[in-house]
């Protein structure tokens, strides 16, 4: 609730990350170019939703696991034959796109990585950050994400004053 609250159009959210000598010319795409402007207004409601968010009831695309998408309802896996990271996403899009004889015109791939965060992520705080990645611990271990940093165990060397316990561990039994 709190994540939209005194938004009732999408302009209430753009004027909150991209500047008004953008948005005047009504080319809105040209705020994913530039750096927001959040001044921790956008950063903040998103650490309240993920302080709030227990993982349970998931209603965000963003925090929702993607290694439950890659079975069938019965467990089995699913073929799977390439897989992609999302930081090139339009450059691997191309390259699919390429392998099948379809061809997509530059600059009308927008859903990849390259679009800028809405808001600071500097501004997110490390027990944000860490929390994310317990919600997110099995996309990790499942896919073989490299952990965060910031995420990452101590392997039982935490020195004085450290919180191993909101560390992320993948652990594989022999």
């Amino acid at each position: 609730p709190y994540l939209y609250e005194g938004f009732t159009t999408i302009d209430d959210f753009r004027r909150k990350y991209c500047s008004d000598e953008i948005l005047i010319t009504g080319r809105f795409l040209d705020c994913n170019k530039v750096p927001s402007i959040d001044d921790g207004t956008l950063s903040s409601r998103f650490s309240k939703f993920v302080r709030d968010y227990t993982g349970l009831d998931p209603f965000d695309v963003h925090l929702f696991l993607q290694s439950s998408y890659l079975v069938f309802p019965t467990g089995e896996p699913f073929p799977i034959t390439v897989m992609y990271n999302a930081t090139d996403a339009e450059r691997d899009w191309q390259e699919v796109a390429k392998m099948k004889g379809v061809d997509i015109p530059d600059g009308e791939m927008t859903h990849g990585r390259k679009i800028t965060r809405r808001f600071d992520v500097s501004k997110v705080s490390e027990g944000t950050k860490r929390k994310i990645c317990r919600i997110m611990a099995l996309d990790y271990c499942c896919l073989n994400i490299e952990l965060p940093e910031v995420c990452r165990g101590g392997n039982g060397d935490a020195e004085e004053g450290d919180d191993d316990d909101e560390a992320v561990y993948c652990a594989v039994e022999k």
